[in-house]
């Protein structure tokens, strides 16, 4: 091994299922014969099963108002909200709403439910429903909406008015949020400022819809399968968080007369070699794919569906370690050593990522805010910062071996003298400490890891990588664990927390940061285009150069399918696709 690379690795009891630990008996891929559901009119209902495994992880909930894995499942079947995205991922198609009117100003949205649709229970499917699933999803936590796993996964791209005070519990009266059923079928949004991706955004799936009535009076147990009550095209029959999802079609649902596919088994926690090997064997029919795998395999590339844009890997500075660390030249000599084409090259199905936001599919993304790579360029900003004579080594965790990781090691070896120590964690270790402080003060500590989203411009300025998240983790380790203690705090109500919060990161962050903040917030409530593009330009731009976060490469995502799986329609979001579209060819 190259002797700028360590490796340690530490995996922890229900960490991980190889080859031998789950069985496709163990997946339930026998003894599944199901009654084929019909239509309320008795007529042929959808038929078959559907097996996928586009998730090496687990979901532990399938509550869509927190950020976790349910997003890999709603709204592709489960739950549905006002909207659906349209295959392009461009644009939207009338779901649980059937029109829409947009005032003249732009900034208000009178939805119209859908007439005849249904709950899986039978009930209707209400604008008064809507209204209580996005006031239980901006109900106030002072926890703020920085996207980390557990946070409210609203967007506050969204921009529906007064609806980021009430989530950050700064104002608790909800008619001051623009959010009001006027009868069972008109659902009005209102917006602080005319928002051109709002529709698209409203198609995520935070803004699906929950069944009232089954929340209240089962507040733990509403996700069981046994009781479940949604409006998508499935519902769950089983479900083992760490290994499958089986879902069946719901008989309720306004279009069932499109779905085609009786049952979906979604396997969880599998590996890659051994979704492949099942696909190979004809067990699974769509899966994702290891792009170093499809590369070496000509009969797999010819049943490679690709989602190019899909995220982004990046480098996340972690509080605590070596002071370095805290400056900014260090920072950005640090990612201007970085060859990205050469790390996309040896991970495939990536291509070098110059900045945070995915500029191969995101409109408007400017060349300008690309990170150059300039080794002279890194060691001239480290003589200027007192490093001329060397850097402390580094230290990188992440959750899984790949390619890069090496390759990254051996680039800043060879640029910057450096060694990076590659610590790999167990999924839920990884989560709990990426965001504590690191103690070994010797190193510069950093962490891996991918995000991906809707690709406009506004989801990643103001939701990935977003204000609350680029003030937090610019602020000092002493100020980010007062911060925390602050969170923490029962004793204050949502409206002072709130408060206190926005004080510790206004006051506390980096200058910039907060310049960042405030023109993200600006560009989002721009009224003409071109400004507001240029908003989020310069404020994209702020973020590159703090270097806080450093992208890496922009990742496609690869999919297997097999021969006679049809309406497979993937786009760049978590869901990948909506299952009511496919079917299987005849023949």
């Amino acid at each position: 091994m190259n002797g700028g690379i360590t490796v340690s690795r530490r995996l922890f009891l229900g960490g991980g299922i190889g080859v031998t630990g789950l069985t496709l008996a163990g997946c339930g891929f026998e003894g599944q014969d199901e009654p084929e559901p019909t239509g309320a009119d008795g007529a042929e209902g959808p038929s078959g099963t559907m097996r996928l495994a586009i998730s090496s992880g687990s979901i532990d909930s399938l509550d869509p108002h927190y950020v976790n894995n349910v997003m890999l499942v709603v709204p592709a079947g489960l739950l549905e909200g006002l909207v659906l995205s349209n295959d392009e991922g461009n644009d939207v198609v009338p779901a649980a709403a059937e029109s829409w009117e947009v005032s003249e100003d732009a900034s208000t949205y009178t939805f119209t439910m859908r007439a005849g649709a249904t709950w899986s229970n039978g009930d209707p499917v209400t604008a008064g429903d809507a209204e209580w699933s996005f006031k239980r999803l901006l109900t106030p936590t002072g926890a703020g909406t920085n996207y980390a796993a557990g946070a409210s996964s609203y967007l506050s791209g969204l921009g529906i008015k007064g609806a980021t005070e009430h989530l950050s519990g700064a104002d608790t009266d909800w008619a001051n949020v623009g959010i009001s059923a006027s009868d069972d079928a008109t659902l009005v949004v209102e917006l602080e400022a005319p928002n051109s991706d709002f529709l698209l955004l409203m198609s995520h799936y935070s803004m699906v819809l929950l069944h009232p009535a089954s929340l209240e009076a089962m507040p733990q147990d509403w996700m069981q399968p046994e009781n479940w009550v949604g409006n998508g095209a499935y519902v769950p029959q089983t479900w083992s968080p760490t290994s499958s999802l089986k879902m069946v079609a719901n008989e309720s649902y306004w279009d069932f007369a499109s779905v085609r596919v009786a049952t979906i088994d979604m396997v969880l926690g599998m590996d890659a070699t051994a979704t492949l090997t099942s696909f190979n064997s004809g067990d699974l029919d769509i899966v994702s794919a290891n792009a170093t795998v499809v590369q070496q395999d000509p009969e797999l590339q010819e049943k490679i569906v690709e989602v190019p844009g899909y995220g982004i890997t990046y480098l996340q500075r972690m509080w605590g370690g070596h002071e370095a660390i805290n400056d900014e030249r260090v920072r950005r000599a640090l990612s201007m050593a970085i060859d990205r084409d050469a790390l996309a090259a040896v991970t495939g199905g990536s291509e070098g990522g110059t900045t945070l936001i995915p500029g191969n599919t995101v409109p408007g993304w400017d060349s300008g805010l690309a990170v150059a790579y300039d080794v002279d360029g890194a060691l001239a900003l480290l003589d200027e910062a007192g490093f001329g004579d060397g850097l402390p080594d580094a230290r990188l965790q992440f959750t899984f071996e790949s390619p890069w990781l090496e390759a990254l090691a051996e680039q800043w070896h060879e640029a910057l003298g450096i060694t990076l120590h590659i610590e790999l964690l167990e999924g839920g270790v990884h989560t709990e400490t990426r965001w504590a402080p690191f103690e070994d003060t010797s190193l510069m500590s950093f962490y891996g890891g991918t995000f991906s989203g809707l690709t406009t411009m506004s989801n990643w300025v103001n939701n990935i990588f977003g204000p609350d998240y680029v003030r937090q983790f610019s602020l000092s380790t002493e100020d980010w664990l007062a911060h925390q203690v602050i969170q923490a705090d029962e004793s204050l109500d949502g409206a002072a927390k709130a408060a206190a919060l926005e004080e510790s990161l206004a006051t506390n962050s980096d200058p910039r940061a907060q310049e960042f903040a405030e023109l993200a917030v600006q560009a989002r409530g721009t009224v003409d285009e071109a400004e507001r593009t240029q908003t989020f330009l310069q404020a994209a731009a702020l973020r590159e150069e703090m270097a806080f976060t450093i992208p890496l490469m922009w990742n496609s995502r690869l999919f297997a399918v097999a021969d006679d799986v049809e309406g497979f329609a993937p786009r760049a979001a978590p869901e990948t696709c909506y299952y009511k579209y496919l079917s299987r060819s005849e023949g």
